[in-house]
């Protein structure tokens, strides 16, 4: 059998192990490309290792660092509840400051802090306004999906990691103006669905506020020195953010063993991980074969809408970081060259990415499964919330957003920004 298919039905594999047992499959990416490596005998040791990307782990390791230390301190959330507030007395406006702030942060500190930093700030909001609780969640997190593939942001930087090994340059600003158009329809989708316009409460939103530390000036400063070193300068990642973060722990603003218990090493490894499976995948012909499966049930028309489908059902099943981009992401050149007409890298990139966070509504997600879980744990609002119920309407949201931003793709809307 050809080594690009049994490559490829080894990773179909792995995610299905890592789903059914709730393994890491970065662990199991790496193990099965040694096994494959070897019983094979078309990779050297040195070939296997070279899979594993040691810039992507600097670049993930650094900015998780960062991040993980400017959580600890709290002085990012801090400033985002003084914005909060700013807004609080025009009740109309929290849901798109809460939409704009999880944007905010999911930009600078990737998805996944978007997602806490929301599922953290909302629960007083819901308090004070009366708003649908499920209602203010989805458009948080909505925010928190549109806004995680910047420069600066980890989830940004893999998929920058991806499309510079096909050869294309950059491409993550008309990205992010395609998740953030997308994910405001699917926010407006969830105001008009859950009623927001009938909210009963009227007054003041008014989150609680400390004055900034000393500890979370300095913070914020090394997070302004980052960004600035990044987006105006050039300058690599995750090296800024790695030296910025040994600066504030060598100046007292956390402890070292807080700062690297803050890492997630659990996403870094499943995304490096499958990077030496997927490296094998690639040099054995797999994605070329994936590229002319694809291809040849779809066209430039409805490619952008089958990929954005089949990006959402594997990520009902799997992690986006860790299994959807990294696998997806590298068909994009080959299938754009393959079906030509009007479809676009980016495009089709875009239509990926969103289908898939489209479907991280789904409560078997973390994304879901934190929305609920933070809601039903609230001592005020668990008494008149529906855990089955909740679990049942965020299961369909998720189903039907998934084909909504799959006919946003084929209504051609991400190949506008390309």
């Amino acid at each position: 059998m050809n080594i690009g298919i049994v490559a490829l039905l080894i990773l179909v594999a792995v995610i299905a192990i890592g789903f059914f047992r709730k393994l890491n499959v970065g662990v199991l990416a790496m193990a099965a490309a040694v096994i494959l490596g070897y019983v094979s005998g078309d990779y050297t040791t040195k070939e296997i290792v070279a899979g594993y990307s040691s810039s992507l782990f600097i670049t993930l390791f650094g900015l998780t660092l960062l991040f993980g230390i400017i959580t600890t301190n709290g002085c990012l959330e801090q400033v985002m509840r003084r914005l909060i507030n700013v807004f609080g007395k025009m009740m109309w406006m929290v849901p798109v400051i809460l939409f704009l702030s999880a944007w905010c942060v999911s930009a600078l500190a990737g998805g996944f802090a978007g997602l806490a930093f929301i599922c953290g700030i909302t629960i007083p909001v819901i308090h004070a306004t009366g708003y649908d609780p499920l209602m203010l969640m989805i458009i948080g997190n909505a925010g928190a999906q549109a806004g995680r593939y910047t420069r600066v942001s980890p989830d940004g930087n893999i998929v920058l990691n991806l499309l510079a090994k096909q050869g294309i340059d950059g491409g993550l600003m008309s990205l992010t103006i395609n998740m953030t158009i997308a994910m405001f329809i699917i926010a407006s989708l969830a105001f008009v669905f859950f009623r927001g316009y009938r909210t009963k409460k009227t007054g003041t939103v008014r989150l609680e506020i400390e004055p900034l530390s000393p500890k979370q000036w300095v913070a914020l400063v090394g997070l302004v020195i980052m960004i600035i070193c990044i987006m105006a300068l050039g300058l690599d990642s995750g090296l800024v953010a790695l030296t910025v973060s040994v600066c504030l722990i060598a100046a007292g603003v956390i402890d070292e063993k807080t700062a690297f218990h803050s890492v997630p090493w659990n996403t870094i490894i499943m995304v490096t991980g499958v990077g030496v499976l997927m490296n094998m995948v690639i040099t054995s012909g797999g994605i070329e074969i994936l590229t002319k499966v694809i291809a040849a049930f779809t066209n430039s028309v409805t490619a952008s809408g089958a990929s954005c489908m089949t990006a959402g059902v594997m990520s009902w099943f799997s992690s986006t970081l860790g299994v959807v981009v990294p696998t997806l992401t590298p068909t994009v050149e080959e299938l754009v060259e393959e079906i030509g007409g009007g479809l676009t890298q980016i495009g089709l990139l875009s239509a990926m990415l969103i289908g898939s966070s489209s479907a991280c509504f789904s409560p078997a997600s973390s994304v879901g499964g934190l929305i609920i879980s933070s809601i039903a744990g609230d001592p005020i609002l668990r008494d008149g919330f529906d855990n089955e119920k909740a679990f049942a309407t965020m299961f369909l949201w998720s189903v039907a957003m998934v084909a909504v931003s799959s006919l946003l793709a084929l209504a051609g809307i991400y190949n506008i920004f390309h």
